[in-house]
């Protein structure tokens, strides 16, 4: 699943080249996962102009002319991607934005866990609200006491799979939790009740230098994702431990090992990263 890197280099993405644009026609393919329903949803969308593109965890808002948005959750195989309106179409696009320019944006999905949503200002609010979300770990004011007073509510969990609950940090998937977690040099198993403020000030450091770097490589692109021009990211070399099962630790050279926790794959070094 497309994480916070991925989804922010979508954002600037189309922020660069669809600001400003009109939607002339919207053509839909498949409509089970968009809300309203497709006549609705086409009928309010066409002749609205693109304001502006948001980013909220790992939501993409793009903000219309009239007080609208369109809410954009990629979950696993989603994509948005830009197209000139002579290229082929794939067999799972969804839905089509026909723009000025000669320029389409499509949306892709072929597991269809993702969804469109169509609304106003007032209720994106009121969904974000909803959610729960925390705060975005690179803005000014996200500070490792915040991040640990949140974990610290749930001081039985377990590290790892707490930092996928995006209720203490938004926008922090798989990838970027493991890496985290392995240059806090803490186990993906440790509980939160055994976790000192030296290791919570590291874990912070940690994922917010690790975002940092992802994003101007735009992601990476361990599964399926690619921004949308249809380029893979190029962080996943970069990678400390994702993806690494097996391989020798880059910090103390021990062979790294995989463990399947609350249901995900995690790599770990088990001399690095101990209990």
């Amino acid at each position: 699943m497309p994480e916070l890197p991925e989804v922010e280099t979508i954002r600037r993405q189309l922020e660069k080249e669809l600001k400003g644009a009109l939607i002339n026609k919207v053509e839909v393919r498949f409509g089970e996962k968009i809300s309203p329903a497709p006549p609705t949803f086409i009928k309010k969308v066409t002749d609205k102009k693109i304001i502006s593109v948001e980013r909220r965890a790992k939501l993409i808002i793009i903000h219309l002319s009239g007080g609208l948005n369109i809410l954009v959750h990629l979950m696993m195989t989603g994509r948005l991607l830009l197209r000139r309106n002579d290229d082929e179409v794939p067999k799972h696009t969804h839905v089509i934005f026909h723009l000025n320019k000669n320029r389409q944006l499509r949306w892709e999905d072929w597991r269809r866990f993702g969804f469109l949503k169509l609304m106003t200002d007032a209720k994106v609010l009121k969904y974000l609200e909803v959610q729960g979300y925390g705060p975005e770990p690179l803005e000014k004011s996200f500070t490792w006491q915040k991040m640990a007073l949140c974990l610290r509510g749930s001081p039985r969990k377990k590290i790892k799979p707490l930092l996928l609950e995006q209720s203490c940090i938004a926008g922090i998937g798989n990838i970027y939790a493991a890496e985290a977690v392995w240059y806090a040099q803490l186990h993906p198993e440790t509980r939160i009740q055994y976790i000192d403020d030296a290791h919570m000030k590291q874990l912070c450091k940690g994922l917010i230098k690790i975002l940092k770097s992802a994003i101007p490589a735009r992601g990476s692109s361990a599964d399926s994702y690619v921004d949308i021009y249809g380029h893979q990211g190029t962080f996943v070399p970069k990678l400390n431990v994702y993806g690494r099962a097996g391989k020798p630790c880059r910090r103390c050279d021990a062979t790294l090992t995989n463990l399947v926790l609350g249901g995900r794959a995690t790599v770990f070094c088990p001399r690095c990263q101990k209990k």
